[in-house]
């Protein structure tokens, strides 16, 4: 129970799998693949961040993430480990029960601090993915029946 939140690559195929051809898993056709960039507990900073661009990213529904604003968040997070300031907690108008830590708590600083120690290797992920959105992956050339997405999903 809580705030969980997902950072994943999406790949579609249509008209046919990833070569052309259908590829089948049990009998049935795969249509995507997830592969997970990052996942975070109550991290109530990069939830506001979601929150600010997007109507529906405090939904519990896929919202689908730009390169730019991946760019953005990768550059705020390398800025955050330095300056707390750089990315603010989640406003109380998107804030659930159970989300974490509020900026009137106790352990705030601590926890911030907690998140903010991690942030520079979680843009050196974020900046991956969005090599990987644009094409360049560590795999060969997008086939044409492939479309690539960055998703942001949240539950709690």
């Amino acid at each position: 129970m809580g705030l969980d939140q997902y950072l994943t690559l999406v790949k579609y195929f249509y008209h046919g799998g990833r070569d052309g051809e259908p590829t089948m898993v049990d009998g049935w056709r795969l249509t995507e693949q997830r592969m997970e960039v990052l996942d975070w507990r109550k991290h109530i900073w990069v939830h506001q961040f979601f929150c600010e661009r997007h109507a529906y990213a405090n939904d519990c529904r896929d919202v689908q993430i730009s390169a730019s604003e991946l760019e953005l968040l990768a550059d705020k997070l390398e800025q955050w480990s330095d300056d707390p300031d750089v990315l603010p907690p989640i406003d109380d108008k998107f804030r659930g029960p159970f989300f974490g830590t509020h900026p009137s708590h106790e352990d705030y600083k601590e926890c911030r601090d907690f998140y903010c120690a991690t942030a520079k290797d979680e843009a050196k992920q974020i900046r991956l993915a969005i090599k990987w959105l644009k094409g360049s992956s560590r795999s060969k050339k997008v086939p044409a029946n492939v479309y690539r997405s960055v998703i942001y999903h949240v539950s709690w």
